[in-house]
């Protein structure tokens, strides 16, 4: 069970979801309009990728008032570029929960590709709707120009670290075996045939020398 801080907008909106009415009229997140300049300088790590799972996570969140326990979707992505910092081609994004509460992952969120605005807090990637993450598969002139917009400020992106570097396998010879590389292979050999040249030579020398 992970405990943060939540910025005041998700706060209110917490407090708020539950009065949610029957016609389907719910408190929306409510965001100060920033751009996307200053969302690129306030993030830690600014990405473009893909949900490729999503998993259910609990959380307690300290509201000033108290601490409110909620469940929350989460998802891993893959992501195919990096415009501020850089990571693995798979991170695991923490947010909020979807709806009033600032958060736009959900159990449906499978394969959409969403601009993630990362902070980088004791090893995890946190976002929400408020520092401009969110989805933008499905409108290709948004996503061109949330794109536009980023590398106007960092520059063209980098694809993902790869993984790390695999030790390589042992040599093998022809017949498919390990290759013998220790040098006992070799000095065990001349070991024994020293002491045994020292007592068949003189023998063989002495009986030629008797003919």
């Amino acid at each position: 069970m992970k405990r943060r801080l939540l910025p005041l907008p998700i706060i209110f909106a917490l407090l708020f979801a539950p009065l949610q009415t029957a016609s389907d009229t719910a408190y929306a997140c409510s965001c100060i309009e920033t751009t996307v300049e200053q969302r690129v300088q306030s993030a830690d790590v600014v990405a473009i990728g893909t949900v490729v799972s999503v998993y259910e996570d609990q959380e307690t969140v300290d509201s000033g008032d108290g601490e409110i326990g909620i469940s929350d979707t989460d998802g891993v992505f893959a992501v195919n570029t990096y415009y501020k910092g850089t990571g693995p081609a798979e991170i695991a994004v923490d947010d909020p929960p979807d709806g009033g509460t600032c958060g736009f992952v959900s159990s449906d969120s499978v394969g959409r590709e969403a601009v993630l605005f990362l902070e980088l807090s004791d090893g995890e990637y946190l976002t929400h709707l408020c520092v401009g993450s969110g989805f933008i598969s499905g409108d290709e002139d948004f996503r061109a120009e949330m794109i536009a917009g980023i590398e106007a400020v960092t520059g063209p992106g980098r694809a993902p670290e790869g993984p790390p570097p695999q030790a390589s396998p042992p040599q093998e010879d022809l017949d498919g075996d390990h290759t013998v590389s220790t040098p006992w292979a070799v000095v065990l050999p001349i070991a024994f045939a020293i002491p045994l040249a020292v007592l068949v030579v003189p023998a063989f020398l002495r009986r030629r020398g008797g003919h």
